[in-house]
């Protein structure tokens, strides 16, 4: 009875495996499959042999499909023709074997490179995500990430909307690539934070440690960042800076740095990090002039209006039902 389980666990396996190299296997099986790739290099080789098994009997299918279809021969060939026959036929085996196994690899790397993508959206506040080779990322809020669930030998990729802090794990062999719709960065290990906002056709880059380059996707122009450097997008150009208020980064660790900030810029923030909503109800946005000034989200919206009307000149009312806020 045991031998027939595992019979059965065997068959079952090689069925999900036959699915994998046909690229006829589901997000869910692709990952079963990479995991027992992954865990030992006999795993990598039976799947190989597998391959090598499956090209082969196609070989001997269509060959005997011909043979059912072709008359028979009217007499048997003389010895000399039949031995130089079966060499053609051992080199074509020795053929048939090599292109399996060449494509078993081939397969498997192409399958590897095709892993099923994932969409992480951070929707309720700040969310910190762990990503499998180690790198960790800081999204603020209605910002998102797509990555594959297996990363290539390669490279790194992943893409990005909205804002996000990234601390890559060190991979000089396979470096990390972030795309977004201007601009795409590589690093090799690294801290440093990216604004890919589309909608306001706004794209920064700035790095704390470690080194990066920023290029252009369409011009191909190309910044190499030492830390402490900013990259902003200007007119289709990249332009950089020094950084000069780390404090605008500490987002991470759920603070809102007011310095320096418009009063709509402000808003933005404060909307994404308390789900409310302002509604502006005067001719002119109220002027503000913050040399200094955070905000623990943790404090509130209430306590982040009232630090902010220290700068500023209006009123406002409350809606804690809505969720709407009214500057007078």
């Amino acid at each position: 009875v045991l031998c027939n389980k595992r019979q059965t666990k065997k068959v079952m396996e090689d069925r999900l495996l036959f699915k994998f190299l046909k690229n006829e296997a589901s997000a869910k099986e692709v990952r079963e499959v990479l995991d027992w790739l992954d865990e030992s290099p006999a795993n990598r080789e039976y799947l190989n042999a597998l391959d090598e098994a499956d090209f082969a009997l196609q070989i001997w299918q269509t060959k005997l499909r011909r043979e059912r279809l072709e008359p028979a021969a009217p007499k048997r060939a003389p010895m000399s023709l039949r031995l130089r026959g079966a060499v053609h036929w051992a080199s074509a085996v020795a053929a048939v074997l090599v292109m399996g196994l060449a494509s078993g690899y081939l397969l498997t790397e192409y399958n590897l490179s095709r892993a099923p993508e994932v969409t992480f959206v951070s929707t309720n506040g700040q969310s910190t995500l762990h990503l499998m080779d180690g790198t960790r990322v800081w999204l603020t809020p209605g910002s998102s990430v797509s990555y594959p669930t297996r990363f290539g030998r390669k490279h790194r990729t992943v893409s990005l909307k909205g804002e996000a802090m990234f601390e890559v794990a060190p991979d000089a062999q396979c470096p990390f690539l972030v795309k977004t719709f201007a601009c795409t960065a590589r690093v090799l290990g690294t801290r440093f934070d990216i604004v890919a906002d589309e909608e306001n056709n706004e794209f920064s880059a700035a790095l704390l440690n470690g080194r990066l380059q920023v290029t252009h996707n369409e011009t191909r122009g190309s910044v190499v960042m030492n830390p402490l450097e900013i990259v902003r997008l200007n007119n289709g150009l990249l332009v950089k800076d020094k950084l000069e208020d780390v404090d605008n980064y500490l987002w991470t660790e759920g603070i809102i740095n007011l310095r320096g900030l418009k009063f709509e810029e402000i808003v933005r923030k404060l909307e994404a990090n308390f789900h409310v909503r302002f509604v502006v109800e005067r001719d002119r946005m109220p002027s503000v002039s913050f040399g200094w000034g955070k905000v623990a989200v943790s404090s509130g919206i209430e306590h982040a209006l009232e630090v902010l009307r220290y700068g500023s000149d209006f009123e406002y009312d409350y809606d804690r039902n809505a969720g709407v806020v009214t500057i007078r």
